[in-house]
């Protein structure tokens, strides 16, 4: 658990954990220098040897604090718990049980219900979330998304160099693609996971401001995650998607508050090698250049 001034939510979070039908478990908590009552949440579990709750010394944003959060767990399998969101009672049992059955499987994930805050209201599930058809890559097909609950294999994450401490948001789906890049997805159509809809402090969901944040972290995720994978077998068996969609990522990243020229450079330099230095694939990268920023 990631926790920057949720304390309103983290106890109905980690009530949440303690009513699950498995009992093995731990639980990870970071703190990224929360300024409100968190830390009388965290004193009521000082005593528990399953909680061990973590400090950062500065505001460090998400990426930073989920990885550190993966880097502390001792256990084989990992999720994060959104510290405004909950669980299902058979959230953990059943990715257990899943993941005993699928040993290939670097990452088990479920849908979600929207959540309202109040457990005798309608709560609709997220209809696109769904499984990724054989053959095909989460990046290239984006018809149905990897969501919560989404568990995976500490062994597998730590093949894939960690999740990026540079990213402020949509942290998630950078730790999602990496790790379809050393195992498979599977996906389990159960809602598992309260995922609460009506917090304004959240990153993914509230203000213009905060879409927006979100939307730019996800033009470098992706692109990043391109670039790495140009090698293996996921871009092969996918390229003519991979480098079209790649094309549609730079023009917007070109775009972007996050704009780097260095790092563009980066993404032109695979762009190109990519399309073979083709006339073409030069004129691409002209009239994205040309494009007013």
């Amino acid at each position: 658990m990631a926790n920057y001034n949720n304390g309103q939510y983290l106890q109905e979070a980690i009530d949440s954990i303690l009513a699950q039908t498995y009992d093995n478990w731990e639980v990870i908590l970071v703190d990224d220098k929360s300024t409100d009552d968190s830390s009388a949440i965290y004193e009521k579990y000082a005593s528990d040897s399953r909680f061990r709750i973590y400090y950062n010394d500065v505001n460090r944003g998400c990426g930073y604090t989920k990885r550190r959060c993966a880097d502390l767990a001792t256990g084989e399998l990992c999720a994060y718990l959104d510290p405004d969101d909950a669980l299902m009672p058979t959230a953990l049992e059943t990715m257990a049980r899943e993941h005993k059955e699928h040993p290939e499987c670097s990452l088990i994930y479920s849908t979600a219900y929207r959540y309202s805050g109040d457990r005798n209201a309608e709560m609709p599930v997220w209809d696109y979330v769904g499984a990724i058809p054989e053959g095909k890559d989460f990046i290239v097909y984006r018809k149905k998304l990897v969501f919560h609950f989404a568990v995976f294999k500490k062994a597998m994450y730590d093949r894939t160099g960690g999740t990026d401490p540079f990213f402020k948001a949509d942290v998630d789906r950078d730790l999602y693609l990496r790790l379809e890049e050393v195992g498979k997805l599977l996906y389990i159509p159960v809602p598992l996971y309260l995922y609460r809809i009506n917090n304004a402090r959240s990153i993914s969901i509230g203000s213009q401001e905060a879409d927006n944040r979100a939307y730019q972290y996800s033009l470098v995720c992706q692109l990043e995650a391109i670039c790495r994978r140009m090698s293996g077998d996921l871009y092969w068996r996918n390229k003519k998607a991979y480098l079209e969609y790649m094309r549609v990522l730079m023009r917007s990243y070109h775009k972007s508050f996050l704009y780097d020229r260095k790092r563009f450079a980066k993404y032109v330099f695979y762009y190109l090698k990519g399309r073979h230095y083709s006339p073409h694939a030069f004129s691409h990268v002209y009239k994205i250049l040309k494009e007013k920023r």
